[in-house]
């Protein structure tokens, strides 16, 4: 991405992820929640959705938008009103929404199926760990709404991932979880979420999971889910594999751990103000205007960002590693948030993603290089 923004502004400032964070309000208290979700009730409207949805279509060949929050079913009439004004102008978009899933009633399931939105739901574990991570405002677990909303979602014929935050509780339980995910009948895969340490999860004591028990964990999980295909059960792919697989079979090498690095993801809060990344929102370092502004541009805000364009190979401490060719250096927040730094990779991201690496290469037998 280079250049500014004016007649080419198409391929110059081409966006790729448009997070629409559609509400702050939230019916849970997660314990490590990066938004704090919940603790604000600000409410997006219509004219600042309906700029970002144009400023995204006016340079994108193609975009996905995600909803998120907060809990962004609580503003279910503004992505109603998003998703039919994207459909009526032939706008060149999908949707996703990441949902704590707990007001999935079956209409609920049923519109979402028309309207056909990829839907994420964040569960992290049975009872005993998910109850305790994830209550209600009032101190109630959720799993049990949770679990309802995934029923509702299977009935409306709709598969679900689910997304796991990986703390030190919830990667010990983690076969438990394949275990609900495989005989549930729509959940086709779980994304793992390492910790971290922002929002709420500095005042409670969330702790990361210990680097000695990782492997050990995963590799539970991973065979976990291998027993239960085998019995019968859906198999339940962790989405890391599936990418590591991927990438393998075709020689894909990833420079860039995600669109905030290339500049092509802008993050909408419900006032307009927009930032990279939805994990480094909020932070003044990484405020790039408000989508209200007339003359508000993404690439002329982004370009003063430290990380903008880093690839792998601009980290000292992975240029060593034969396999930095898969990686993209990992998450730019939690290097943040751990190290205060971008140039660093988090170590439980290294670790993570060598646990992963080592199995599909058991698995499959691949090669070590591109």
């Amino acid at each position: 991405m280079a250049g500014s923004a004016g007649k080419n502004s198409r391929e110059n400032e081409e966006i790729r992820l448009l997070i629409l964070r559609v509400t702050d309000d939230c019916n849970l208290r997660c314990r490590y929640c990066y938004a704090n979700g919940g603790d604000n009730r600000e409410y997006m409207g219509w004219e600042t959705a309906r700029r970002a949805v144009d400023y995204a279509a006016a340079r994108s060949s193609f975009f996905k938008i995600q909803f998120t929050g907060g809990e962004p079913l609580l503003n279910l009439p503004l992505i109603k009103q998003i998703v039919t004004y994207v459909r009526e102008r032939k706008l060149p978009a999908v949707f996703q929404m990441q949902t704590n899933g707990t007001l999935i009633d079956l209409p609920t399931a049923r519109e979402l199926k028309a309207m056909r939105v990829a839907t994420g739901v964040s569960l992290d574990g049975m009872p005993g760990v998910n109850d305790m991570l994830r209550p209600f405002a009032g101190g109630r677990g959720s799993t049990a709404a949770v679990v309802r909303g995934l029923q509702n979602l299977a009935a409306a014929g709709i598969k679900v991932g689910l997304t796991t935050v990986l703390t030190a509780d919830s990667a010990a339980n983690l076969p438990r979880l394949v275990e609900l995910a495989g005989y549930s009948g729509n959940i086709h895969g779980i994304a793992l979420d390492l910790l971290r340490p922002v929002g709420r999860c500095l005042k409670n004591g969330v702790l990361p999971p210990e680097p000695d028990k990782l492997p050990v964990q995963i590799r539970a999980g991973l065979r976990r889910a291998r027993e239960i295909a085998a019995s019968g059960g859906r198999l339940v792919r962790f989405r890391e594999v599936e990418r590591l697989r991927y990438q393998l079979r075709r020689g894909r090498v990833r420079r860039h751990y995600c669109y905030a690095t290339t500049g092509q993801s802008m993050v909408v809060m419900p006032g307009g103000t927009i930032y990279p990344c939805s994990s480094l929102a909020g932070i003044a370092d990484f405020y790039l205007g408000n989508i209200l502004e007339d003359d508000f541009c993404l690439f002329s805000a982004a370009i003063r960002l430290p990380f903008l364009q880093r690839t792998v190979k601009d980290m000292a401490e992975c240029r060593g590693c034969p396999d930095n060719w898969l990686c993209g250096g990992g998450c730019l927040a939690r290097s943040y948030a751990y190290a205060g730094r971008f140039d660093r990779p988090y170590p439980g991201d290294c670790q993570l993603k060598k646990i992963f690496l080592e199995y599909v290469r058991m698995e499959e037998g691949f090669p070590d290089g591109p």
